[in-house]
């Protein structure tokens, strides 16, 4: 069953076998493997359960319920804006469906002797089948991503069509609104219901407060329940057997540090990865309505190598789309000159560099209790997104693009190749909007406590039965997007306990 805070307005104390923080993909999908062989789960899960026929499609009323903080919180400096999810389901409610399996040589380069590629692979497999997961088809593909194929193809670079977990998809290109055609095969549509029907509970609207310990094990969870209007309405205790942090890369370390566990290295909310981006804007003279359709179906991987060297290319290019309203926020300028810029939104092609960043951050909360994402680019990464801006600029000529705009605070027109190889693109803090969508890595997972927070099996180094179910086990950034990899993470969890 699913509890709203409608039914939990009275203070209750609950058992179970097993209890799970978090709904997203790495909650859901190790929930569905316990659930299924008869452990008594009950997950904890911030947000609200929305249907998707309360998935509007708009911008003011969706953002507050799919995003920590209505999608605007940031880095210490505001330099990059930090996108999480909540809700049951997780950041797979608003996510763009995007699929790829986590490459070999990452993973190698981790040097894990108890987790390797050949380790991991079966728990990626299954996934990929349970999301029923396909390539995107050519008739599928929007304006947008057929001119960033044309480009792609005119400059003879790598790339190809992407994969998605979606079925019955009718392309209105509202996937980061959620699905109101429940089209995406998520936690919410896949593993959730086999949650519910092997008898799990789950708690919405539900937030983990304090992780409580006895000894070297969690003895029990307690929860503030809020309603709407974000008034408390009730506590809940939660003791359980094992526990299951499955919030994501900034909501479990938070979780942990309120909770005071051991952490006698300072692993806890440290080696934070943002996978960051930021845009570059082809001007056509057609129109294009980049909105419409599936928003990313084609990818470029030229420039993607996945090696320990900081100086060889590691940038990967895929189109990009907003909404009106998000797009406001991004496109620079005030008063008319604002207006003129988006007079223009019609006809852009948006391109997104986003890179397998070096940069290692950390997440803790302030005094006064607000989340601190201390993340700052290291000049490699700032090169890899010069680089990206310039080589999404050639792709966008190529393909036909009058003009190429960079929106910085006094935006770059781009009018040549010529242009393009003279511009310093050098990507500044508060000049260019960066965005963070895949943020991973705070309690990456090692075979030395000294350096690493959760064993290979998953297992917080300091406690016996805490773990970790979410993007903050990884070692290092991926470079790719994480949704695969994270549920797959759950499955092979499973496999552990």
């Amino acid at each position: 069953m699913i509890y709203r805070a409608s039914h939990l307005q009275k203070n209750k104390t609950w058992n179970a076998d097993v209890c799970i923080i978090g709904t997203g993909a790495g909650g859901s999908s190790v929930a569905s493997e316990l659930s299924r062989r008869g452990e008594k789960v009950i997950m904890v899960e911030a947000g609200e359960f929305i249907l998707p026929k309360q998935m509007n499609q708009r911008e003011q009323d969706m953002f507050p319920k799919l995003f920590f903080e209505g999608g605007a919180r940031r880095t210490r400096d505001k330099s990059i804006r930090v996108i999480h999810g909540k809700g049951v389901g997780g950041s797979t409610l608003h996510n763009i469906n995007l699929c790829k399996k986590p490459p070999r040589e990452l993973i190698d380069h981790w040097e894990l002797k108890n987790f390797g590629y050949d380790q991991f692979l079966p728990s990626v497999d299954q996934v990929w089948d349970d999301l029923k997961v396909s390539e995107i088809e050519p008739h599928q593909r929007n304006t947008a991503n057929e001119l960033f194929k044309k480009g792609i193809d005119h400059l003879g670079l790598s790339g190809g069509p992407l994969h998605h977990n979606r079925v019955g998809c009718y392309q209105s290109g509202f996937c980061e609104l959620g699905c109101s055609f429940n089209a995406k095969m998520n936690a919410l549509r896949v593993y959730v219901p086999q949650v519910i029907d092997n008898g799990g509970i789950i708690l919405s609207e539900t937030r983990a407060q304090k992780l409580h310990l006895s000894g070297r094990k969690i003895s029990h969870l307690t929860c503030d329940v809020f309603n709407a209007k974000n008034q408390k309405v009730s506590t809940q205790l939660i003791r359980a057997k094992r526990f299951i942090s499955a919030a994501g890369a900034i909501e479990s370390p938070l979780l942990l540090q309120r909770s005071g566990v051991p952490d006698p290295h300072g692993q806890v909310g440290k080696n934070l990865r943002l996978h960051p981006g930021v845009v570059a804007l082809g001007v056509f003279e057609k129109t294009v309505n980049c909105w419409q359709g599936i928003p990313q179906s084609y990818e470029c991987d030229e420039f993607l190598k996945f090696s320990k060297d900081p100086t060889v290319n590691r940038v990967w290019l895929i189109t990009s789309s907003a909404h009106p309203i998000g797009a406001s926020s991004i496109v620079p300028g005030f008063g008319k000159t604002h207006q003129s810029m988006m007079a223009q939104y019609p006809h852009i092609v948006p391109i997104t560099p986003m890179i397998h960043d070096f940069t290692s951050g950390n997440v803790s909360s302030t005094f006064g209790g607000s989340v601190d994402i201390n993340y700052s680019l290291i000049q490699s990464d700032r090169q890899q997104l010069s680089l990206g801006l310039k080589e999404a600029s050639k792709i966008l000529l190529a393909a036909g693009a009058t003009k190429v705009i960079i929106p910085t605070r006094n935006p770059i027109t781009l009018n040549s190749f010529r242009e393009i190889e003279r511009a310093d693109l050098s990507v500044l803090n508060w000049d260019l909007d960066m965005v963070a969508v895949h943020p991973m890595g705070s309690l990456s997972m090692g075979e030395n406590e000294q350096s690493s927070a959760i064993t290979t099996s998953l297992r917080y180094h300091h406690l016996d039965n805490l773990f970790i179910s979410d993007a903050s086990v990884y070692p290092t950034s991926l470079g790719i997007p994480p949704q695969i990899s994270t549920y797959a993470v759950g499955k092979y969890l499973s496999t552990k306990i």
